[in-house]
């Protein structure tokens, strides 16, 4: 039978996790709490040894198979039916084919990200156009976990505490004056002795890349090229950069990989940071959701550009990965170097994760201020980065399993308000905060301010 002392929603099909990372393991202790499914109904699929293991302290099953753009069909086809449900947290499972077998096998699907299939790249604004132009009927939530995700209801509840009048998104941003909207995040967890492993044993340390979640995936964005949200404003491109046209407005992919594009950031816990601006889905769907279109603006006010703000994510990882990034080598993560998550040895710190609004009229951080000693008291299994995506991966499976033919949705099509009730407990505290921080520099609030060590190049937008 199922154990859910606070059901939000119930499960009557099957539940098939295709990946056995740390997000799988944060996130189990969740579901139990949290949804009413009978555990021989839930099963873990993934090639890693500890997958066995993690089913075996959950009673569950597990399925040892490394799904390929080859085997996916049949080896879904083997576990799912109309009415279950798949949520892919795996890295290097391609997420634009899983969704499109649910799509047309009547299985409801979520996933934290867009992943290509392993060894293979893509373009995140491009996989993101494609997957919002599948068609079907059951629901399929596309990159929602902590960021892509949480944040876009963040947005949503920063923006009406903020312009509670407004009548719509759009219209909110523009009584702001909103120019830039910087997904902030700081991690500031720590180890007590921050060694490697082979160091610890006494052997000659590898080159290590550590991390408090998914070190080979943060190394995979690193190495990656860095994607913004370009915003009406902006008129001078980067040197190299590619302006890719995506939803309403367009998508800049940045010459280089990300390991290259450092930014300026703000943050509560930090003050102003230096960190590195990675591809994220957020900053192309809380673009659209915030551009105008011409007939938004409202009559009267002369010749008015529609607003459409330039977004972009900006992270500064735990100090263990920013010391292992050294190690890393554009345009892929070594096979050499030894990817390792941070788990039991952190002994300090947290994660600050929000929403920095900067413009005429406003300069505002929403956002969560999760400590590690919070996480592991909320949840076993977990530090504050990690609990921060679970929280938003339980959020997006209740709204989902309650408007289950909703088509492919993303963070913006949701309900805020129910997603947020149902993953504030895991968040610590979701704090609004007021700043008067600007990028260095002075002139107009545009890109090439945030850029740090960077020279703008060719005219756009002017």
């Amino acid at each position: 039978m199922y154990s859910s002392p606070h059901p939000h929603a119930a499960l009557p099909g099957r539940l098939l996790i295709v990946g056995t990372g740390c997000v799988a393991e944060g996130f189990l202790p969740l579901l139990w709490r949290h949804i009413a499914v009978a555990r021989e109904r839930v099963a873990l699929l993934g090639p890693d040894p500890q997958g066995q293991a993690l089913a075996a302290r959950h009673g569950i099953s597990c399925h040892a198979c490394a799904l390929s753009a080859e085997n996916h069909a049949a080896e879904l086809a083997r576990h799912l039916r109309a009415g279950d449900v798949l949520l892919n947290l795996a890295l290097g499972a391609g997420s634009l084919d899983l969704l499109a077998w649910c799509l047309r096998h009547d299985v409801l699907y979520l996933d934290t990200n867009l992943e290509p299939w392993s060894g293979q790249a893509h373009s995140l604004a491009g996989a993101r156009s494609r997957a919002l132009a599948m068609r079907g009927q059951s629901t399929a939530v596309v990159s929602h976990g902590a960021n892509p995700g949480l944040v876009t209801h963040l947005l949503k509840q920063a923006l009406q505490q903020l312009v509670p009048d407004a009548a719509n998104w759009p219209q909110a941003a523009r009584r702001l004056g909103l120019q830039v909207l910087q997904i902030s995040e700081v991690d500031s967890h720590r180890p007590a002795v921050q060694t490697s492993e082979a160091a610890a044993a006494g052997t000659r340390p590898p080159a290590e890349f550590a991390n408090t979640w998914s070190a080979l995936g943060l190394a995979g964005e690193l190495c990656a090229p860095a994607e913004l949200a370009w915003g009406a404003q902006e008129y001078a491109l980067p040197a190299g950069a590619v302006l890719r046209e995506g939803g309403r407005g367009g998508a800049v992919e940045l010459a280089g990989a990300a390991l290259a594009t450092r930014v300026a950031g703000w943050s509560p816990g930090t003050g102003s940071f230096t960190g590195w601006l990675l591809a994220h889905h957020e900053a192309m769907s809380m673009a659209d959701l915030l551009t105008e279109h011409a007939s938004d603006v409202v009559a009267g006010q002369g010749v008015v550009v529609p607003l459409r703000p330039t977004v972009f994510y900006a992270v500064q990882p735990c100090p263990a990965a920013v010391q292992g990034a050294s190690a890393l080598v554009a345009p892929s993560p070594p096979a050499g170097c030894y990817y390792r998550i941070l788990k039991e040895e952190l002994m300090s710190g947290g994660t600050d994760l929000g929403v920095l609004l900067l413009g005429e009229r406003v300069g505002h951080w929403y956002g969560s201020r999760l400590t590690l000693a919070q996480a592991r008291k909320c949840a076993p299994d977990n530090n504050a980065t990690t609990l921060q995506v679970a929280a938003g991966v339980l959020g997006a499976l209740v709204w989902a399993l309650e408007n289950p033919r909703r088509g492919v949705v993303e963070a913006e099509d949701m309900d805020h308000r129910r997603v947020l009730a149902v993953a504030a407990p895991y968040l610590g505290e979701l704090a609004a905060i007021d700043t008067p921080w600007r990028p260095p520099g002075k002139g107009p609030l545009r890109f090439e301010r945030f850029l740090v060590g960077s020279q703008t190049g060719r005219d756009h937008n002017r």
